[in-house]
């Protein structure tokens, strides 16, 4: 018991800087040369960068792990949800040569992991697709495809199994036969379906585990509510892999279709919200604070049709889109062309390392939640932002996580 005159002596916890403590000093002569306090298994090139509050050394690696190649820009169908609606490119399948040129190159990549074929056509439509596949798979890399589920035949599923490709991704974006036709406009729900499910009969009968299945759907006020039964179908399926996208409007006709940042979004499937979440890998359906660019993050780039390497699907093309109904142009961002320069050499340049640097320190204004946003004549197109990046990633929805793809 304490007195009333006693003092009770509390202790104040306080934070300490230990976490911080990291580096070490070194000397700064006046002629610039410095000797850095490690060793180095060999030598190595590194870009020298002076920056606002000192210095930075980034060390130039050719150290790019994963690649997205788009074969073709063609497709035999008219999705309402597909860049294509709205975008300038022709309709042409990538040259053999180009392609040669990246096959040669992906030799030159010592840390490269996987290879996607996809971007923003029908990869099954290139006449030589099947070469391209064997011919990545040849160099011992993770190989993968998205396609529409059209052209897998049976004789095309037995070439995928034989050639153990990695994984293949199939859209559907709805259950129900007369909704899914009316999403992709030109498919046949009936005949997709069963063309998957012979893959994975085929797959059985064989004894073969590859390539495993993952679907992708794309959500939207039209097919919201069917998630979940797409998710069972899925789950029934045996993919391995379900990912569920926000939709991109690329038309005026559907940017009152999406369904992020509705008040209702997260809580629409009662007894069935625990499957959507546990069973797919759900995008964001809220504007959250924090950015992360799952392409530069995984040390990934882009190169489309024609050889020109992007740093990401949304700067690959010329296009139009509507961020939260406001319409935006996206302009194309180019570090270079296979057919021109090797990929280290594209992706050790300074201009694309200090991009890189740039989005993982986020150093872009946020415009999607800008108190200035409906005034601002900077988010008409990805030209420039408020603090001068150009390109901008300001209003990045992939970087929200709101925005996915394999």
């Amino acid at each position: 018991m304490h007195h009333g005159g006693d003092k009770v002596k509390q202790k104040h916890k306080a934070l300490g800087a230990e976490l911080f403590q990291v580096g070490e000093k070194v000397r700064i002569p006046k002629d610039g040369c410095i000797k850095l306090p490690m060793a180095l298994e060999e030598d190595q090139e590194a870009l020298f960068i002076s920056t606002g509050d000192g210095y930075r050394l980034i060390p130039l690696l050719p150290d790019v792990k994963r690649i997205y190649i788009e074969a073709t820009t063609d497709c035999n169908f008219a999705c309402i949800t597909c860049i294509r609606s709205s975008w300038e490119d022709k309709l042409i399948h990538m040259d053999w040569e180009t392609f040669e040129n990246i096959l040669r190159n992906l030799k030159e990549l010592p840390k490269l992991e996987s290879v996607h074929f996809g971007g923003f056509g029908e990869p099954m439509m290139h006449p030589r697709i099947f070469e391209m596949l064997r011919a990545v798979k040849g160099l011992g890399l993770k190989v993968e495809m998205i396609t529409n589920g059209s052209y897998l035949s049976e004789e095309n599923i037995q070439k995928l199994i034989d050639m153990e490709l990695d994984v293949l991704f199939t859209s559907l974006d709805s259950p129900q036969e007369e909704e899914y036709n009316e999403i992709r406009q030109g498919a046949d729900f009936q005949r997709v379906s069963r063309n998957i499910e012979n893959l994975q009969a085929m797959k059985r009968k064989q004894k073969a585990g590859k390539p495993e299945l993952g679907i992708e759907f794309v959500a939207m006020k039209k097919n919201y509510t069917r998630l979940p039964k797409l998710i069972q179908m899925a789950y029934d399926l045996k993919a391995s892999q379900i990912i569920i996208s926000n939709l991109l409007p690329y038309h005026e006709s559907m940017k009152d279709e999406i369904v992020y940042d509705l008040d209702d979004a997260g809580c629409m499937f009662g007894k069935d919200s625990l499957k959507t979440t546990v069973w797919a890998q759900m995008s964001n359906m809220k504007l959250r604070t924090e950015r992360s660019c799952k392409f530069v993050k995984g040390k990934s780039l882009c190169i489309n049709y024609q050889g020109n390497v992007s740093p990401c699907y949304a700067l690959m093309h010329t296009y139009q889109c509507y961020v939260y109904g406001r319409k935006k142009q996206m302009y194309p961002f180019f570090l270079g062309n296979v057919n021109e320069k090797k990929l280290p050499e594209i992706w050790m340049d300074s201009g694309y390392v200090n991009f890189r640097r740039t989005v993982n320190e986020n150093l872009f204004p946020s415009c999607t939640d800008c108190k200035s946003v409906d005034g601002c004549n900077y988010t008409e197109s990805n030209e420039m932002d408020c603090w001068g990046n150009t390109p901008s990633c300001a209003e990045c929805l992939w970087a929200r996580r709101i925005i996915a793809c394999p």
